[in-house]
This record gives C-alpha cells, sequence and structure tokens, in this order.
C-alpha cells in the first residue's frame, strides 16, 4: 500500500509541475522531494535523538533504536567516562548518536557507503553532534589499500556492503548491485598516522570483514586502553565465531555477553577479566 500511495503521489507531483520550464521544473520537484524527507525525534534515557530520513530503509533505525539491540544500549551506558568509542560501520550513526548524548563520549564513526555516510553527517549536523563526533568515509579492514566497496544497495541506511569482499557474515554470495571505488585502513595504521590514542571501545558491524578489520587492529586490541569490543557474529556456533573469538581471546577478551539473535545474526560483548 505504501509504494502504491508514493507512486500515486510521484505521478501527481510529475503531472502539476509538467507545464513548468524545465528547469523551473526540476526545481519544483526537487524542493517537494527534500520537503519529504522525514524527521523523527526518538526519546532516549539520556534525551532526545533527531533522525532525518531519505530512504525507506533507513527508517528501522529510529524505529528500532532502543528495542532492536538493547544490548548495544546498555553496553554504551556502561561506559566508563571519559572515553574514546570507535564505532565501525556506523552506518547512519544510531549508536553513534546515542553514544554523544552522554558527556564524556568523544567517537569516531567510520562508514563507507556514500549515502549511509551523507545521512550520518546530516544527523550528526541536526544533532549538533559536531563536537563529540568525528565521522569518515572510509572502510577499515585488515590492511591499507585502494578497493572497491562491494554494495547490495547504494541508499542510505542500506546494509550488506563489504569492502573487498564479495560475501556476506554467513559466507553466502553478495547480490553486488555496484562497485564503489574506497580507501581502506587498517585500524592499526589509521590510528598511527594520524596520531590518534587508542579507541577505550570499539564495535564492529560490518555485515561481512570482522575477521579481517581484527586481523588489522592487533596493536588496538592488545592494548590495555581498548576496555571492550563489541562486535557481530552469527547467532548459532559457526567455524567464523570460533575464528573471532579466537582472536579476541588471544588479545586477552573474554566473552561476556551474547545478545539477542536477529535475522541470523547477534552480538558478541568481549570484555577484559580485569575491568
Amino acid at each position: 500500500m505504501s509504494k502504491r500511495y508514493g507512486r500515486v503521489l510521484a505521478a501527481m507531483v510529475r503531472g502539476l509541475t509538467a507545464p513548468q520550464h524545465p528547469w523551473r521544473r526540476a526545481n519544483t520537484r526537487l524542493r517537494a522531494a527534500n520537503a519529504l524527507f522525514q524527521t523523527h525525534e526518538v526519546p532516549t534515557r539520556h534525551g532526545p535523538i533527531v533522525f532525518i530520513s531519505t530512504h525507506p530503509e533507513a527508517l528501522h533505525y529510529p524505529r528500532e533504536l532502543v528495542g532492536r539491540e538493547p544490548e548495544t544500549i546498555d553496553w554504551i551506558d556502561g561506559f566508563e567516562v571519559p572515553c574514546t568509542f570507535w564505532d565501525i560501520g556506523a552506518n547512519v550513526g544510531a549508536y553513534t548518536l546515542y553514544a554523544a548524548l552522554r558527556p564524556g563520549i568523544s567517537t569516531l564513526a567510520f562508514e563507507p557507503s556514500p549515502a549511509s555516510y551523507a545521512a550520518l553527517c546530516r544527523n550528526i549536523e541536526v544533532n549538533r553532534s559536531g563536537e563529540q563526533i568525528q565521522a569518515f568515509c572510509i572502510a577499515l579492514s585488515g590492511r591499507t589499500e585502494l578497493g572497491r566497496l562491494n554494495m547490495t544497495a547504494t541508499n542510505a541506511g542500506s546494509v550488506l556492503n563489504s569492502f573487498e569482499s564479495d560475501e556476506d557474515c554467513f559466507g553466502k554470495p553478495l547480490a553486488i548491485s555496484f562497485r564503489q571505488s574506497m580507501i581502506g585502513f587498517s585500524s592499526d595504521e589509521f590510528r598511527r598516522l594520524f596520531g590518534l590514542a587508542t579507541p577505550n571501545y570499539l564495535k564492529i558491524d560490518v555485515d561481512g570483514i570482522e575477521e579481517e578489520i581484527l586481523d588489522g587492529a592487533i596493536e588496538i586490541l592488545n592494548d590495555p586502553a581498548l576496555r571492550s569490543v563489541l562486535i557481530e557474529l552469527e547467532d548459532t556456533e559457526t567455524p567464523r565465531n570460533a575464528r573471532i573469538i579466537e582472536r579476541l581471546e588471544l588479545a586477552g577478551f573474554t566473552l561476556s555477553l551474547w545478545g539477542y539473535a536477529h535475522r541470523g545474526s547477534a552480538n558478541g560483548i568481549f570484555t577484559r577479566p580485569n575491568r
């Protein structure tokens, strides 16, 4: 029904603007489209977050902010401040924006998908969180290289996009619709190159190359300053899960919480035993 109404309304705008001069018509249609972007204010325990959604797929971020991954919300609420948080795979910024509500949390958000990055920056702007958040349109991976972001969709809020990989987090081939040129960094080299402090909290949710990101973050993982890691796993015991857990255990972390399953995935929260 929503799709049908959308098509009808679009046809009405096209019909009403048809008599206009071509450039005036284009201007009017774009203004109408921009005026229909959806704004939602989502209440949280730390105050409201405003989302501007430009595509239907991005709507579930404000709609499901608190309820979809309650363990992620609780994890962020448990950060010892002041601290630095790296959100790898930030998408439109749901958890980046939530962290920014708490004083003392400085966040670096990484999102290589162009449309999602644009939405992330717009959400940072509208929430006036620019002092708390630095956002980068780059991929973090196992090594620093020029490559391609293989995308199943190019709209804001899309998922299952993977840097230099054609498989998703379940080992299935991606239905690639577009390959976006992208620069990738290992986390360790990115931190060294720009003289950054080790993050205290690290979230990795990239739908496929979590293992490669861990391989590119050996120095960060072994730095005692890193207190906890939240990473997306499969919701059952798999060889991929075993490899991820082994990498984190070798760096001194233990699996302290297994999150709720959602569409075959679940978040694993790892902490150092002395934290």
